[in-house]
C-alpha cells in the first residue's frame, strides 16, 4: 500500500486551503491557471505543503498561501486570515486544488512530479466528469490515467457495484490494506488465499475467476 504523504488529520484542511489558493489566484486576480500551477509546483511552498508543515497547512489560509507565493502583489493581506475555510466559490479551479491536495496525499507524490505529468487545463477538462464523485474515486481514476495502467478486475467490479474500498473491506472481511494492494497491483490477487477470494467474489456477486488477472 502506498504510504500516505502525512497524517490524515491534516488532510481536510490541506484540501480546503489548496482549493482556496487556486480559486483565489484565478478568480480574484485573473491569473492564468497554468502559470499558477507551475509556479506553485516548483516552489518551496509546495514542498512544505506536501510535507504537511503545520505553519503552511494549519497556520495559513488559501489566500495567505497565495500572498506568500506572490509577495509582490499589493493585495488585501489584512483580510487573508479571515478567509480560512471560507472559499470564494466552488469553482472548477476550487475543485482542482481540492483533488490535487488529495491526490498528493493519497499517492505520496511531489507536486512537481504531478505537475510534470498533468497540466491544469487537463485537470480542468476532467471537472465535469469527476467533481460530483468523492475524492477517493476521483483520485483513483486520475491515477489510472496518469500511470496509463488499466484498472484491475477487482477495481472494475467494485466500482460497478458502487462500493468504496473501505465498504468492500467491511462487507467482505478482507482487509482494506489488502484490497488497496490488489487494486494497485502491489500484491498479486492470483496468489490470494482462497478464503479471501471467496469472500470478495461473494460480496461482488461474481465468480472467483472474474477477479483473477491474466
Amino acid at each position: 500500500m502506498t504510504m500516505r504523504a502525512y497524517n490524515e488529520s491534516y488532510l481536510r484542511e490541506a484540501m480546503v486551503n489548496l482549493a482556496d489558493f487556486f480559486d483565489y489566484a484565478v478568480n480574484k486576480y485573473n491569473m492564468p491557471c497554468e502559470d499558477v500551477w507551475k509556479k506553485f509546483a516548483g516552489s518551496d511552498l509546495a514542498v512544505q505543503f506536501g510535507k504537511a508543515n503545520p505553519k503552511v497547512i494549519a497556520g495559513s489560509s488559501g489566500a495567505e498561501l497565495f500572498y506568500s507565493l506572490y509577495d509582490t502583489i499589493a493585495g488585501d493581506k489584512e483580510i487573508a486570515s479571515v478567509l480560512i475555510h471560507t472559499p470564494l466559490s466552488k469553482s472548477p479551479e476550487y475543485w482542482c486544488g481540492w483533488i490535487l491536495a488529495y491526490y498528493q496525499w493519497a499517492y505520496n507524490t511531489s507536486f512537481k512530479t504531478l505537475q510534470d505529468k498533468l497540466s491544469f487545463e487537463k485537470l480542468l477538462s476532467l471537472y465535469p466528469a469527476l467533481h460530483e464523485i468523492d475524492e477517493q474515486q476521483a483520485a483513483e481514476i486520475l491515477h489510472e490515467r496518469l500511470t496509463n495502467a488499466s484498472p484491475t478486475k477487482l477495481s472494475m467490479l467494485r466500482k460497478a457495484r458502487e462500493l468504496k474500498q473501505a465498504e468492500l473491506a467491511a462487507l467482505s472481511g478482507v482487509s482494506l490494506r489488502s484490497i488497496q494492494m490488489y487494486e494497485q497491483r502491489n500484491k498479486d490477487i492470483n496468489k490470494a488465499q482462497a478464503e479471501s477470494l471467496h469472500a470478495l467474489a461473494r460480496t461482488l456477486s461474481c465468480a472467483i475467476e472474474d477477479l483473477l488477472e491474466n
